[in-house]
C-alpha cells in the first residue's frame, strides 16, 4: 500500500461523510443527537450492499474460472456430484410411476400411450410449480414420492372446488379453465396406475372445456388403449372439430388413421395418414430448419409405410419407410447428442430390415 493510500477505516469515515452530507436533510426530523447515529446505521448499511455485490460478482468469477478444470476432473475420474433430495426423489417417483403402469398393463393388457408416464411427470412439474395454496398438499405428497397421495389431494381440491364452480355464475368460465386444468393433472397422475380412472378425470375436462384439444387426443387415445374404439373414433373426429391450427389438424388425422386401422378399415387409415403428411410436408417445406416439423412429416411416412406393409404392397412400404429414414438420418446427424433422434433412427433402420426381411431380401 502506497504512503499516502486511505486506509479501510478511512475510506468508511469519507463515506460517512458523503452520506452524512446526502442524507443529513432527509433525518432532519430527528433529535440532533440521533442523526450522526443514524448516518453511520445507513453508512453501514451501504457498505454491506456494496460488499455483497462484489462478493456476488467474484463468486460468478470463481466459478467461471473453475468450471473447465472441474468438468475435465469429473470426466477422467467419473465422479458424479452428489444427486440433491429434490433428483432423489424425481427418480423415486418415476420409479413407481414406471412400475404402476407395468402392473397396469400385465393386469388389463392395456396398450398405454408411449408418453403416459412422460405427462404424469409434466402434471407433477406443474402442480409443484403451481403457486395455488389449494394444492399444498399435493405438492407436499409429491416432494414425499407419495404419487397416490398427491392425487387424492388433487381430488380433494377438485371436490373443494366443485361446489364453488356451481355457485358462482358471473366467473364460470374462468373457474371452469381452472377446473379443467386440475381435472386433467389428476387425468395425467391416474393413467400410470389406471386408464378408467384417467378417462373419467379427462372426460370432466373435456365437459368443462368442449373445445381443449389436447384434452380430445388423451381421450381418444386411452380409449383405444381400452379397447374402446368406436369411443376412440368419436374422439378423434371431436379433437379433429377443437384443433386450432394446421398441425393440430395434422396430429388429429394421424390419431382418427390410428383408430381405423385398428377398426381394421385399412384403405380409410391410409387415405387419413396421406391426408395427414400433405399438411406436415406443407408446414416442412415453409421451415426447413424447424426440427419438430421434420421429423412430424418422417412420422407420417412411418405411419403410411406401416398401412401399407398390413396391405402387403411392401415395395411401397419400402419407399415410405426410406423417405422417414432420410429425414431421421438428416436430423440425427445435425444433433448427436440427441438420444431421442438416435432411437428414431435406429427404428427406421429396424423397420427397412423388417421389409427386407419380408421380400427375401436377407443380404
Amino acid at each position: 500500500m502506497a504512503e499516502n493510500d486511505p486506509t479501510a477505516e478511512q475510506s468508511i469515515f469519507t463515506i460517512r461523510d458523503c452520506m452524512g452530507g446526502d442524507l443529513a436533510p432527509c433525518l432532519a426530523w430527528l433529535p440532533d443527537g440521533l442523526i450522526p447515529y443514524a448516518i453511520i446505521f445507513f453508512t453501514i448499511i451501504g457498505v454491506l450492499i456494496l460488499a455483497l455485490g462484489v462478493w456476488k460478482k467474484v463468486v460468478d468469477l470463481w466459478r467461471a474460472i473453475t468450471w473447465g478444470p472441474r468438468a475435465l476432473w469429473r470426466w477422467i475420474t467419473g465422479y458424479e456430484p452428489p444427486k440433491s433430495k429434490a433428483e432423489k426423489n424425481t427418480e423415486k417417483i418415476l420409479k413407481m410411476m414406471f412400475a404402476a403402469q407395468a402392473k397396469q398393463a400385465e393386469k388389463s393388457g392395456a396398450d398405454l400411450p408411449q408418453d403416459t408416464v412422460e405427462r404424469a411427470v409434466a402434471a407433477m412439474r406443474e402442480v409443484l410449480e403451481s403457486n395455488d395454496p389449494g394444492k399444498d398438499d399435493a405438492r407436499k405428497a409429491f416432494q414425499k414420492g407419495d404419487i397416490q397421495g398427491a392425487e387424492n389431494a388433487l381430488i380433494a381440491v377438485y371436490e373443494g372446488e366443485d361446489p364453488a364452480f356451481k355457485r358462482i355464475d358471473d366467473e364460470a368460465l374462468q373457474f371452469k379453465g381452472k377446473h379443467a386444468r386440475t381435472a386433467r393433472e389428476i387425468a395425467a397422475l391416474a393413467a400410470v396406475r389406471s386408464v378408467e380412472d384417467a378417462l373419467v378425470w379427462y372426460q370432466k375436462a373435456a365437459d368443462l372445456e368442449p373445445d381443449d384439444f389436447s384434452t380430445r387426443i388423451e381421450l381418444a387415445r386411452l380409449h383405444q388403449a381400452h379397447g374402446n374404439l368406436d369411443a376412440a373414433y368419436k374422439s378423434t373426429l371431436a379433437a379433429q372439430q377443437a384443433a386450432k391450427d394446421d398441425r393440430d389438424r395434422s396430429v388429429a388425422l394421424n390419431e382418427i388413421g390410428g383408430v381405423l386401422v385398428a377398426q381394421g378399415d385399412l384403405p380409410g387409415a391410409l387415405g387419413s395418414f396421406r391426408a395427414s403428411m400433405v399438411i406436415r410436408k406443407r408446414l416442412a417445406e415453409a421451415d426447413a430448419s424447424n426440427a419438430g416439423l421434420q421429423r412430424d412429416l418422417s412420422v407420417s411416412h412411418n405411419k403410411i409405410g406401416g398401412v401399407q406393409v398390413k396391405q402387403g404392397d411392401l415395395p411401397e412400404a419400402l419407399r415410405s419407410f426410406r423417405a422417414s429414414h432420410a429425414i431421421f438420418e438428416r436430423l440425427a446427424g445435425a444433433d448427436p447428442s440427441d438420444a431421442g433422434l438416435q432411437r428414431d433412427l435406429s427404428v427406421s433402420h429396424n423397420k427397412i430390415g423388417g421389409v427386407l426381411v419380408a421380400q427375401g431380401d436377407l443380404p
